[in-house]
Parts: structure tokens; sequence; C-alpha cells
């Protein structure tokens, strides 16, 4: 019976040392890339809120020129011309009309309000 038992424990083949190292290694190299890769994400992400948040603050500072109302134009459209805090002028947008569209799904409506240019005109590249 002794030797039944020493034949049965010779004749399984189990995993060598180096056969577990190599397993190790490599899990521990894709551990350490998914790692990686997560705080790549995480970096990304704060970036793109800093980004955010500078889109916002620079967005709060400028105010219209005309206090709000724009400067009517011939055609009847408007012309919006934005200033920084410091009263610098940042930007003019001419020759933009106010549409209102409504849209509704059945049971309830909307109001949304848009500035686009006027009906007919190309944009401009």
């Amino acid at each position: 019976m002794l030797h039944r038992c020493r034949a049965i424990l010779r004749s399984r083949r189990g995993e060598t040392l180096v056969e577990v190292l190599v397993a190790f290694v490599l899990l521990l190299l894709f551990i350490s890339a998914f790692g990686a890769s997560l705080r790549a994400s995480g970096l990304l992400q704060r970036r793109a809120a800093a980004s955010r948040a500078a889109a916002v603050a620079l967005t709060e500072q400028l105010r219209p020129a005309t206090g709000g109302q724009p400067a009517a134009a011939a055609d009847g459209s408007a012309n919006y011309t934005f200033r920084s805090e410091a009263g610098y002028t940042a930007f003019t947008v001419e020759r933009v009309e106010r549409q209102t569209v409504t849209v509704g799904d059945g049971a309830a409506s909307y109001t949304f309000r848009q500035f686009a240019a006027p009906a007919g005109e190309e944009d401009a590249p």
C-alpha cells in the first residue's frame, strides 16, 4: 500500500517554482498597468474639472457692455458687445436674432429662447 501511495504522488505533476514566479510577475505587471491607468484617468478628470472651473470663471466675468440690452441693427437683428470686468472689450457678436422655440411632448410644452444668425445667412468660415 505504501508503494502504491508513493507511485501516485510521484506521477502527479505540480507547478514548479519557476512557473509560480512567472505567473506572479505577470500578475504584478497587470496590476501595475491597471493602477497606472487609474492614476492617469484621475489626473485627466482633475484637469477637466479645472478647465471647466476656469471657463465658468471667465464666462462670469463677461458682462454685456450695454447693460444687457443689445444694440439694434437695421435689419431687426442685434449686436452684442461683451466687456470684461476691467472694462476692456472682449468680443462683439454681430447680427444676432433672438428666437423662441416651443417644444412639447403632448402632456407639457416648454419654451426656450436661443440666439442665432438671421434666417438665410450662412456661417462664415
